[in-house]
């Protein structure tokens, strides 16, 4: 997943019309998502959402007390937790997007900018280069200007538990899978 917005990133800023011969600068993506103030919050809305989900489930198994071994009941939790599990993918695919929007940002911004003669014209990540000149490494630039704010994530889903003989939970948010 890293590597696919890694060459997005990589594509994005080559394909921008900057030729091969402009000076090139590069930025570790991975530390940047992993150690910036958004990318933090990244992992804190995460992790909130992982907790929603799991009380949902948690719930869920409240349903079935005292006859977790039928088969309908193993069944029906299968089910609550392929679809949780669907949920969280999707919701931590959207915080992905945020933070690359918000990176993408950032290096544009700062590529306009940052005009000063032999200037980097286009910003690559890190991992698309086996090796590279430590001079060319501008991640903790990109990172300041990454932490100057907090982008905003989707909202927390919430899990409402039907009853009957097609248990599922209906799970709402920006990224609710379709019932």
């Amino acid at each position: 997943m890293m590597r696919t917005v890694c060459t997005a990133l990589l594509i994005l800023m080559l394909c921008n019309g900057i030729a091969w011969a402009d000076r090139l600068a590069v930025v570790d993506v991975e530390r940047i998502f992993r150690e910036s103030v958004p990318g933090k919050a990244a992992d804190a809305h995460l992790e909130q959402t992982l907790s929603v989900l799991q009380k949902g489930m948690d719930e869920f198994r409240l349903l079935y007390a005292g006859r977790e071994d039928t088969d309908e009941a193993q069944a029906a939790l299968r089910e609550v937790q392929i679809a949780l599990e669907r949920q969280f993918a999707a919701e931590r695919l959207a915080v992905q997007q945020v933070l690359t929007t918000h990176l993408n940002q950032v290096v544009q911004t700062w590529l306009i900018g940052n005009k000063q003669r032999n200037a980097p014209r286009a910003v690559a990540p890190a991992n698309a280069f086996f090796a590279y000149h430590p001079d060319l490494d501008v991640t903790d630039v990109i990172m300041r200007e990454m932490d100057k704010e907090k982008p905003a994530f989707p909202d927390l889903p919430t899990v409402t538990l039907q009853s009957g003989s097609q248990t599922t939970p209906e799970t709402s948010g920006p990224d609710a899978p379709a019932q």
